[in-house]
């Protein structure tokens, strides 16, 4: 009970001094609302990240050539991952339901008189599902299309626009892909950015096909998509896939590998790490703050201690111990910060908002706003905390005064 009248009391003083107090919960506010600023951004982006890298297919691994560091990799010939690596893979990995090998490379598409550049992935019939992928107009690649090396091709919706095009137009039509003519056999449904990077601006053809775009050292330098069976065996799958590599590639023991090869968890892993020492680093800097408006509310105490020397001696004198002055003025302190607290909290999320609008200005990346709810307890707790710490020796002071000398205090 003794605690709810400090209370109490601490926001009657509160309220009998509002600009006084408003100045003081000044830094707080703004060190609690930058903190959530910083949090909610890089929480919002990096969700939305990890919501995409989900969607990239479901028990993927991503296998791609890669040069060992140091002298063991300067002394390898030619780093290659290979088309028939990929399709032996799928024939002798049995841990692996779908392989989808990718060739890519830049090119120019014109339909109609409009022209443009965009990205040209050749791939496998698989690629729909093991990348999660799907034509929601026309047709998918089949595997006739793969045999017959048909110049057929499926078109990302942010192509259809830079050809200033309407889908039912372009579909099932001509267009021409670094001078040679395809046809458009299905669209691709949306898929939005990844880390700033559209996945809409890519046409899709068969792997045999894109030779005739890239020549055949394009099938010698492929990045392969595979889907373990079950989220169980994506480490089996992985092992699988190192040892027939390494058999293919003829690595003696103690050789380092000439591929790379990273699963969903290991990027969700990877970045879920990145996503928390961006976090810490700027959410550290900018707590700065905290500690000034600490020495503000300290300041304010100090001179509260002051002003109300007389009303201490009357109080000690009727009777109220130590302690008790001690608690009433440390309330007021606490107070005085969780105030601000929960103020910054409110203006963080506002802040965040305004400046995810800005930065999708700039951008090509859909800002999102989350504010976890670690976020909002530490924020408070680290408020309570500034509050005991700037004001307890104000507190101590004052329940150290004698009351005699108190009373005489003018």
């Amino acid at each position: 009970m003794i605690l709810v009248e400090n209370f109490r009391v601490a926001l009657l003083q509160l309220w009998a001094n509002k600009f006084r107090s408003t100045l003081t919960t000044l830094g707080i506010i703004i060190a609690v609302t930058s903190i959530i600023a910083v949090v909610a951004i890089i929480q919002g982006a990096s969700s939305y990240i990890r919501d995409q890298i989900r969607g990239l297919g479901p028990n993927v691994i991503w296998v791609q050539a890669q040069r060992p560091p140091g002298e063991a990799g300067q002394r390898m010939g030619r780093i290659e991952l290979s088309y028939e690596d990929a399709l032996a893979v799928e024939e002798y990995c049995p841990a692996v339901v779908a392989v989808s090998p990718m060739a890519w490379g830049g090119g120019s598409i014109r339909f109609l008189g409009e022209s443009d550049t965009t990205q040209i992935i050749g791939t496998t019939p698989s690629f729909q599902e093991v990348r999660n992928w799907y034509v929601d107009e026309g047709r998918s690649l089949t595997q006739l299309d793969l045999d017959h090396r048909r110049d057929v091709l499926l078109m990302g919706r942010e192509v259809i626009h830079k050809l200033d095009a309407e889908p039912d137009e372009i579909l099932g039509q001509p267009v021409w892909v670094n001078g040679r003519r395809f046809l458009v056999v299905g669209l691709l449904e949306e898929k939005g950015s990844l880390a700033g990077e559209s996945q809409d601006d890519y046409v899709v053809m068969p792997i045999t096909a894109s030779t005739k775009l890239f020549g055949p050292r394009a099938l010698r330098r492929v990045l392969i998509n595979a889907q373990a069976a079950t989220s169980e065996l994506t480490k089996e799958a992985v092992s699988q896939i190192r040892r027939l590599l390494r058999r293919r590639h003829r690595l003696d023991r103690g050789t380092p590998d000439d591929f790379e090869i990273m699963t969903q968890d290991q990027l969700l892993e990877f970045f879920g790490k990145f996503s928390f020492v961006m976090t810490a680093i700027l959410g550290g800097i900018v707590s700065v703050a905290l500690v000034v408006g600490g020495i503000g509310i300290m300041n304010i105490m100090l001179v509260s201690v002051t002003e109300r020397t007389r009303e201490i001696g009357i109080r000690k004198a009727v009777g109220a111990r130590g302690r008790d002055i001690l608690w009433q003025f440390l309330v007021e302190a606490v107070t005085l910060s969780l105030v601000g607290g929960v103020i910054g909290i409110g203006g963080g999320y506002l802040v965040a908002k305004a400046g995810t609008l800005v930065l999708s200005l700039f951008f090509d990346f859909p800002f999102g706003v989350y504010i976890p709810l670690w976020a909002i307890v530490l924020s408070v707790t680290f408020s309570g905390g500034v509050g005991v710490i700037s004001g307890f020796y104000p507190a101590f002071k004052a329940s150290r005064l004698d009351p005699i000398e108190a009373l005489r205090h003018e």
